[in-house]
């Protein structure tokens, strides 16, 4: 709190909009601040006249009356505050000098009526006094210029006579009340710019509500001029769909006229420095191309002249090459992108598979916060269904089939192009209508989606599996699989159970515990980082003590991690289990599994030999 108030504002008053709203406040209880001065003035000549006897007090008591009703008579003949014709700094000009008379009424009463010897009429004078000034904060508080004008005419003659007055109780009043007018002061001065600064935030306060109703309006107008625009832009692309999808071969003319020039450019006898412009612009040539083609296919898309020319090939580079663009897009946000390795060979168009893979992904990242996007494949009888799972938002039930729609988008009502322009599913929906194959949506609000690319499987894929199959059997293993990423979950689910081996998939450790009251496993195979700041090493420490307390049985373990910080990775080593690095390709999954069951196999076999 200021000590030293700058006591040059005590007569400026603050600017007219601040002051109309301080004068508006003061004017509230004026009223009441006359008819209390009033009451209170009546009440201490009474008590003066019985305490004192000095009947003079009564012609003060009638000069304050009249000082009272006069300014009360003043107020009604001003203009109030936010009526036509209201003058802020008129008004206060006014009530400064009403209030100085009233206030030099309360000091004459300090200066004429204490008298030395009399005790009575110091404490009585004193008391009222003190109290009116006290009772004039909270009145003039929007105010100081008024309050110290008030408190001035009132206190500081009421010090004098104090002062003036004989005996050493009267000098010490009056040097306390010398301390107390200036804690008023200070005082006072705070309460005035509190009040200021709440008159200030009133005013952004309304200013802010203003501006937001005209920007209300504005986008209201601007979005009835967007919808308008936006019908006509569809109509208008219908038609360059049209148009681009059929000049296709015109357009591709003159590139392919650029490339056959620069192929022979290149052998007419360059120098170094004209062979290295030279294949500047070839580079610049091909991604003329590569662009042109790009806008040719989605171009053809709504023209429905998309013409796909199936082949078989392996899906693990594509998945790759995207992941390679996606990767650092996720990460960017925070969110962890993961791949699914995989030896499937399906039979479609690479390239209009490429685009449907990199619109979902794009989708999955846009609507991620946080958790992870994950792209993997899986063998479903003769077809390979090709999935992107996301942590994200979620889809209502109710919009799975809308936001297959042109320019339909989930949470984004005001277009914002930042999020896109709402053709990516309608341009997956329209390639795989036009490679006769299917992509289905299942999503939980809140929970995160999973988009399934189903694709027929090429012949090659049984001969590629048959090719790349582990040797060994792992028929009649029993697994116990914790994983806290559910689709990591089931893509280990589904390949164990192909291989033979019986699973049981948790999440939690606790629910691990849980199972084991049915389900005794062999092998337990758990991630390293799991929920709830638990680790694989100590889920697998607390499943092997359960199952050696029920069965006396020992059980192998397997960690599988992703986290390469080095202190993990030290602490996973120095666990003693065997530990594999995410992504675990399929063979050396089955290799580890199978080095386990057969030591599983070995040991129950001496067991069984020393109890013989």
């Amino acid at each position: 709190m200021t000590f030293w108030p700058p006591l040059h504002r005590v007569f400026r008053f603050d600017p007219p909009r601040l002051l109309a709203a301080q004068m508006e406040l003061l004017d509230r209880g004026m009223n009441t601040a006359f008819v209390t001065s009033l009451m209170v003035a009546l009440l201490t000549a009474v008590a003066y006249q019985f305490t004192v006897g000095d009947a003079r007090i009564w012609a003060w008591a009638l000069m304050t009356g009249v000082l009272c009703v006069a300014g009360m008579a003043t107020r009604r003949l001003l203009p109030r505050p936010g009526s036509p014709g209201f003058e802020p700094l008129r008004y206060a000009r006014v009530m400064r000098v009403v209030w100085a008379f009233n206030g030099g009424a309360w000091g004459v009463l300090g200066l004429c009526f204490i008298r030395s010897g009399l005790p009575d009429s110091t404490n009585l004078v004193v008391g009222m006094v003190a109290g009116l000034g006290s009772a004039g904060l909270a009145l003039f508080g929007p105010s100081w210029p008024l309050a110290m004008t008030y408190w001035l005419t009132c206190i500081v003659p009421v010090l004098i006579g104090l002062l003036r007055a004989e005996g050493m109780v009267n000098t010490a009043l009056g040097l306390g009340g010398i301390a107390y007018l200036w804690a008023m002061t200070v005082y006072s001065f705070h309460a005035s710019r509190i009040a200021l600064r709440s008159i200030e935030l009133r005013f952004e306060n309304e200013g802010l509500v203003q501006r937001l109703r005209d920007q209300t309006q504005r986008s209201l107008e601007a979005r009835q001029l967007v919808e308008q625009a936006l019908v006509e832009a569809e109509d208008a692309n219908r038609a360059k769909t049209v148009f681009l999808a059929s000049a296709s071969h015109d357009l591709r003319q003159p590139l392919h006229a650029a490339g056959l020039y620069l192929g022979a450019l290149s052998r007419a006898g360059l120098n170094e420095r004209q062979q290295h412009l030279m294949r500047q612009v070839r580079v610049s040539n091909e991604v003329a191309n590569e662009m042109l083609n790009t806008l040719l296919d989605f171009s053809k898309v709504d023209a429905g002249v998309v013409k796909p020319q199936p082949r078989s090939f392996t899906l693990q580079p594509l998945c790759h090459k995207l992941e390679r663009e996606m990767a650092p897009v996720a990460e960017s946000k925070g969110v962890a992108f993961r791949l699914r390795d995989t030896q499937l060979v399906a039979h479609a168009d690479p390239a209009l598979v490429e685009m449907v893979l990199r619109n979902l992904l794009v989708n999955a990242v846009r609507y991620t916060e946080q958790g992870a996007v994950l792209l993997g494949c899986r063998r479903r009888g003769d077809r390979v269904v090709v999935e992107v799972w996301d942590s994200g938002i979620g889809i209502p039930e109710h919009q799975h089939r809308d936001i297959f729609r042109e320019f339909h988008q989930l949470g984004n009502p005001e277009r914002d192009r930042r999020k896109g322009l709402g053709l990516g599913l309608a341009i997956v929906e329209g390639l795989a209508r036009a490679m006769g194959v299917s992509v289905s949506l299942v999503s939980r609000p809140g929970r995160g989606s999973v988009f399934r690319l189903t694709l027929p499987l090429s012949q090659q894929a049984v001969m590629d599996e048959r090719r790349v199959a582990p040797q060994g059997d792992l028929k009649g293993l029993r697994v116990l699989l914790i994983e806290d990423d559910e689709a990591v979950l089931a893509a280990m689910n589904d390949l164990l159970t192909a291989w033979g081996c019986r699973c049981e998939s948790v999440c939690t450790l606790d629910e691990a515990l849980g199972r084991l009251d049915v389900f005794t496993p062999h092998l337990v195979v758990a991630d390293y980082r799991l929920r709830e700041h638990r680790t694989g090493v100590q889920a697998i420490a607390a499943v092997r003590e359960v199952v050696r307390l029920d069965s006396g049985q020992e059980i192998g373990a397997l960690i599988i991690t992703g986290d390469t910080a080095p202190e993990r990775l030290r602490e996973a080593h120095a666990s003693g289990l065997q530990l594999l690095h995410k992504p675990v390709p399929a063979e050396q999954l089955h290799a580890a599994l199978l080095s386990q069951w057969w030591q599983i196999q070995a040991s129950r076999v001496v067991s069984a030999s020393a109890a013989g």
